[in-house]
Protein backbone atom coordinates (compact mmCIF):
# COMPACT_ATOMS: atom_id res chain seq x y z
CA UNK A 1 0.00 0.00 0.00
CA UNK A 2 1.24 3.48 -0.89
CA UNK A 3 0.20 6.47 1.23
CA UNK A 4 0.92 9.46 -0.98
CA UNK A 5 0.46 12.90 0.53
CA UNK A 6 0.96 16.57 -0.25
CA UNK A 7 1.58 19.44 2.15
CA UNK A 8 -0.57 22.16 0.63
CA UNK A 9 0.76 25.34 2.14
CA UNK A 10 1.72 28.88 1.25
CA UNK A 11 5.06 29.02 -0.64
CA UNK A 12 7.23 30.44 2.14
CA UNK A 13 10.46 28.71 1.10
CA UNK A 14 12.05 31.98 -0.15
CA UNK A 15 11.70 33.43 3.35
CA UNK A 16 14.17 30.83 4.59
CA UNK A 17 16.71 32.48 2.27
CA UNK A 18 15.99 36.10 3.13
CA UNK A 19 13.44 36.83 0.39
CA UNK A 20 10.31 38.68 1.50
CA UNK A 21 7.71 37.03 -0.73
CA UNK A 22 4.14 38.32 -0.45
CA UNK A 23 1.23 36.13 0.59
CA UNK A 24 -0.38 36.83 -2.79
CA UNK A 25 2.67 35.54 -4.68
CA UNK A 26 3.19 32.56 -2.37
CA UNK A 27 -0.45 31.56 -2.82
CA UNK A 28 -0.23 31.95 -6.60
CA UNK A 29 2.69 29.51 -6.71
CA UNK A 30 0.98 26.96 -4.46
CA UNK A 31 -2.29 27.16 -6.36
CA UNK A 32 -0.49 26.53 -9.65
CA UNK A 33 1.34 23.53 -8.25
CA UNK A 34 -1.75 22.04 -6.60
CA UNK A 35 -3.70 22.19 -9.86
CA UNK A 36 -0.90 20.28 -11.61
CA UNK A 37 -0.95 17.65 -8.86
CA UNK A 38 -4.71 17.21 -9.09
CA UNK A 39 -4.58 16.91 -12.88
CA UNK A 40 -1.85 14.26 -12.64
CA UNK A 41 -3.69 12.21 -10.02
CA UNK A 42 -6.94 12.47 -11.95
CA UNK A 43 -5.31 11.21 -15.14
CA UNK A 44 -3.74 8.26 -13.30
CA UNK A 45 -6.66 7.42 -11.02
CA UNK A 46 -4.47 7.56 -7.90
CA UNK A 47 -5.72 8.79 -4.53
CA UNK A 48 -3.81 10.90 -2.01
CA UNK A 49 -4.12 12.81 1.23
CA UNK A 50 -3.76 16.60 1.19
CA UNK A 51 -2.52 18.20 4.42
CA UNK A 52 -3.63 21.82 4.04
CA UNK A 53 -3.01 24.99 6.00
CA UNK A 54 -5.97 27.22 6.68
CA UNK A 55 -4.04 30.06 5.02
CA UNK A 56 -4.20 28.10 1.79
CA UNK A 57 -7.77 26.89 2.29
CA UNK A 58 -9.16 30.34 2.99
CA UNK A 59 -7.39 31.77 -0.06
CA UNK A 60 -8.30 28.89 -2.38
CA UNK A 61 -11.59 27.32 -1.21
CA UNK A 62 -12.37 26.17 -4.75
CA UNK A 63 -9.23 24.02 -4.78
CA UNK A 64 -10.09 22.53 -1.40
CA UNK A 65 -13.51 21.56 -2.72
CA UNK A 66 -11.90 20.06 -5.82
CA UNK A 67 -9.60 17.94 -3.65
CA UNK A 68 -12.66 16.53 -1.91
CA UNK A 69 -14.67 16.14 -5.13
CA UNK A 70 -11.84 14.12 -6.67
CA UNK A 71 -12.03 11.59 -3.84
CA UNK A 72 -8.88 12.60 -2.00
CA UNK A 73 -8.61 13.05 1.75
CA UNK A 74 -8.47 16.49 3.33
CA UNK A 75 -6.27 16.72 6.43
CA UNK A 76 -4.77 19.56 8.47
CA UNK A 77 -1.34 21.17 8.17
CA UNK A 78 -2.09 23.84 10.75
CA UNK A 79 -2.91 27.48 10.08
CA UNK A 80 0.20 29.48 9.22
CA UNK A 81 3.12 27.50 7.82
CA UNK A 82 5.74 30.18 8.43
CA UNK A 83 4.76 31.02 12.01
CA UNK A 84 2.82 28.09 13.49
CA UNK A 85 1.17 28.54 16.88
CA UNK A 86 0.52 26.02 19.62
CA UNK A 87 -3.24 26.19 19.04
CA UNK A 88 -3.10 25.76 15.25
CA UNK A 89 -4.06 22.09 15.37
CA UNK A 90 -7.27 22.83 17.27
CA UNK A 91 -8.09 26.03 15.33
CA UNK A 92 -7.47 24.56 11.86
CA UNK A 93 -9.71 21.51 12.08
CA UNK A 94 -13.15 23.23 12.12
CA UNK A 95 -12.05 25.76 9.50
CA UNK A 96 -10.99 23.06 7.07
CA UNK A 97 -14.10 21.01 7.79
CA UNK A 98 -16.32 23.97 7.02
CA UNK A 99 -14.54 24.81 3.76
CA UNK A 100 -14.19 21.21 2.59
CA UNK A 101 -17.53 19.96 3.85
CA UNK A 102 -15.94 16.79 5.23
CA UNK A 103 -14.56 15.53 8.53
CA UNK A 104 -10.83 16.03 9.05
CA UNK A 105 -9.11 13.10 10.79
CA UNK A 106 -5.39 13.69 10.30
CA UNK A 107 -2.75 16.25 11.16
CA UNK A 108 0.81 17.06 10.10
CA UNK A 109 2.88 19.72 11.83
CA UNK A 110 4.66 22.25 9.55
CA UNK A 111 8.26 21.22 8.82
CA UNK A 112 7.68 17.90 10.61
CA UNK A 113 8.25 19.63 13.94
CA UNK A 114 7.33 18.03 17.25
CA UNK A 115 3.66 18.13 18.19
CA UNK A 116 1.76 17.16 21.33
CA UNK A 117 -0.17 13.92 20.86
CA UNK A 118 -2.40 14.88 23.77
CA UNK A 119 -3.26 18.17 22.05
CA UNK A 120 -4.13 16.36 18.82
CA UNK A 121 -6.33 13.83 20.61
CA UNK A 122 -8.15 16.58 22.49
CA UNK A 123 -8.72 18.41 19.20
CA UNK A 124 -10.44 15.32 17.77
CA UNK A 125 -7.77 13.97 15.42
CA UNK A 126 -7.39 10.23 14.92
CA UNK A 127 -3.92 10.15 13.40
CA UNK A 128 -0.76 12.19 13.05
CA UNK A 129 1.86 12.09 10.32
CA UNK A 130 4.50 14.51 11.60
CA UNK A 131 7.27 11.99 12.23
CA UNK A 132 10.21 11.51 9.88
CA UNK A 133 12.26 8.80 11.64
CA UNK A 134 15.68 9.82 10.37
CA UNK A 135 18.10 12.75 10.71
CA UNK A 136 17.74 15.89 8.58
CA UNK A 137 20.50 18.30 9.70
CA UNK A 138 19.07 21.60 10.91
CA UNK A 139 15.55 20.18 11.18
CA UNK A 140 15.32 17.12 13.41
CA UNK A 141 17.09 14.00 14.63
CA UNK A 142 14.69 11.09 15.02
CA UNK A 143 17.04 8.14 14.60
CA UNK A 144 15.68 6.35 17.66
CA UNK A 145 11.96 6.72 16.98
CA UNK A 146 9.79 3.97 15.42
CA UNK A 147 9.90 3.55 11.65
CA UNK A 148 6.45 2.00 11.30
CA UNK A 149 2.90 3.14 12.20
CA UNK A 150 2.24 2.86 15.92
CA UNK A 151 -0.20 4.04 18.56
CA UNK A 152 0.43 7.05 20.81
CA UNK A 153 -2.41 6.72 23.28
CA UNK A 154 -5.60 7.01 21.22
CA UNK A 155 -3.71 8.47 18.29
CA UNK A 156 -2.17 6.56 15.38
CA UNK A 157 1.24 7.88 14.32
CA UNK A 158 2.04 7.25 10.63
CA UNK A 159 5.73 8.09 10.00
CA UNK A 160 7.39 8.87 6.68
CA UNK A 161 9.10 5.90 5.08
CA UNK A 162 12.84 5.48 5.42
CA UNK A 163 14.89 2.43 4.48
CA UNK A 164 15.07 -0.27 7.14
CA UNK A 165 18.81 -0.28 6.58
CA UNK A 166 20.58 2.91 7.73
CA UNK A 167 17.27 4.83 7.67
CA UNK A 168 18.04 6.52 4.37
CA UNK A 169 15.40 9.25 3.82
CA UNK A 170 13.15 8.80 0.79
CA UNK A 171 11.16 12.01 1.11
CA UNK A 172 10.61 14.77 -1.45
CA UNK A 173 14.19 16.04 -1.51
CA UNK A 174 15.52 12.55 -2.19
CA UNK A 175 12.92 12.23 -4.94
CA UNK A 176 14.49 15.28 -6.64
CA UNK A 177 18.12 14.31 -6.32
CA UNK A 178 18.64 10.55 -6.25
CA UNK A 179 19.17 8.92 -9.65
CA UNK A 180 15.85 7.37 -10.59
CA UNK A 181 17.14 3.77 -10.65
CA UNK A 182 18.55 4.14 -7.13
CA UNK A 183 15.44 5.85 -5.78
CA UNK A 184 12.96 3.34 -7.19
CA UNK A 185 15.10 0.44 -5.97
CA UNK A 186 15.16 1.82 -2.42
CA UNK A 187 11.40 2.47 -2.53
CA UNK A 188 10.60 -1.02 -3.77
CA UNK A 189 12.81 -2.69 -1.18
CA UNK A 190 11.38 -0.56 1.64
CA UNK A 191 7.82 -1.27 0.50
CA UNK A 192 8.49 -4.99 0.23
CA UNK A 193 10.04 -5.01 3.69
CA UNK A 194 7.34 -2.94 5.44
CA UNK A 195 4.28 -3.67 3.30
CA UNK A 196 3.68 0.08 3.29
CA UNK A 197 5.29 3.19 1.80
CA UNK A 198 4.57 6.73 3.05
CA UNK A 199 5.79 9.83 1.19
CA UNK A 200 4.98 13.53 0.83
CA UNK A 201 5.54 16.41 -1.58
CA UNK A 202 4.66 20.13 -1.87
CA UNK A 203 2.80 22.00 -4.62
CA UNK A 204 5.67 24.40 -5.31
CA UNK A 205 7.86 21.47 -6.37
CA UNK A 206 5.67 21.23 -9.49
CA UNK A 207 6.43 24.82 -10.51
CA UNK A 208 9.49 25.73 -12.62
CA UNK A 209 11.61 27.00 -9.72
CA UNK A 210 14.67 27.41 -11.93
CA UNK A 211 12.90 30.19 -13.83
CA UNK A 212 12.78 32.36 -10.69
CA UNK A 213 16.28 33.22 -9.43
CA UNK A 214 14.73 36.04 -7.39
CA UNK A 215 13.37 33.41 -4.97
CA UNK A 216 16.93 32.21 -4.16
CA UNK A 217 15.85 28.58 -4.00
CA UNK A 218 18.88 26.27 -3.54
CA UNK A 219 19.89 24.11 -6.49
CA UNK A 220 19.25 20.92 -4.53
CA UNK A 221 15.56 21.92 -4.36
CA UNK A 222 15.25 23.42 -7.85
CA UNK A 223 16.70 20.29 -9.45
CA UNK A 224 13.96 18.19 -11.01
CA UNK A 225 11.15 20.67 -10.27
CA UNK A 226 8.34 21.71 -12.60
CA UNK A 227 7.56 19.48 -15.58
CA UNK A 228 10.28 17.02 -14.56
CA UNK A 229 8.60 16.63 -11.18
CA UNK A 230 5.26 15.82 -12.79
CA UNK A 231 6.95 13.27 -15.05
CA UNK A 232 8.67 11.59 -12.14
CA UNK A 233 5.43 11.48 -10.13
CA UNK A 234 3.86 9.71 -13.11
CA UNK A 235 6.74 7.25 -13.11
CA UNK A 236 6.35 6.72 -9.36
CA UNK A 237 2.65 5.91 -9.76
CA UNK A 238 3.47 3.51 -12.58
CA UNK A 239 6.10 1.83 -10.40
CA UNK A 240 3.45 0.57 -7.97
CA UNK A 241 0.23 0.87 -10.00
CA UNK A 242 -2.60 3.33 -9.35
CA UNK A 243 -4.63 0.80 -7.38
CA UNK A 244 -1.91 0.69 -4.69
CA UNK A 245 -2.46 4.34 -3.74
CA UNK A 246 -4.83 4.98 -0.86
CA UNK A 247 -5.68 7.81 1.50
CA UNK A 248 -4.38 7.70 5.06
CA UNK A 249 -7.84 7.32 6.61
CA UNK A 250 -8.78 4.37 4.41
CA UNK A 251 -5.50 2.53 4.78
CA UNK A 252 -6.31 -1.05 5.82
CA UNK A 253 -9.93 -0.03 6.32
CA UNK A 254 -8.97 2.48 8.99
CA UNK A 255 -11.76 5.06 9.12
CA UNK A 256 -12.20 7.24 12.18
CA UNK A 257 -15.50 7.67 13.99
CA UNK A 258 -14.41 11.05 15.35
Amino acid sequence: MILLSFDIEEFDLPKEHGVDISMEESMRVSKEGTKIILDTLRERGAKATFFCTTNFAENAPEIIRQIVADGHELASHGCDHWQPSDDDAARSKPILEEIGGVAVHGYRQPRMANVSYETLSQAGYSYDSSLHPTCIPGRYNHWNLPRKPHKQGDLLEIPMSVTPWLRIPLFWLAFHNYPWWIYKTLCKRTHNHDGLFVIYFHPWEFVELAEHPEWKVPGIIKRGSGKNMAKRLNAFISLFGSEAFQTFSHWKGYVSDK
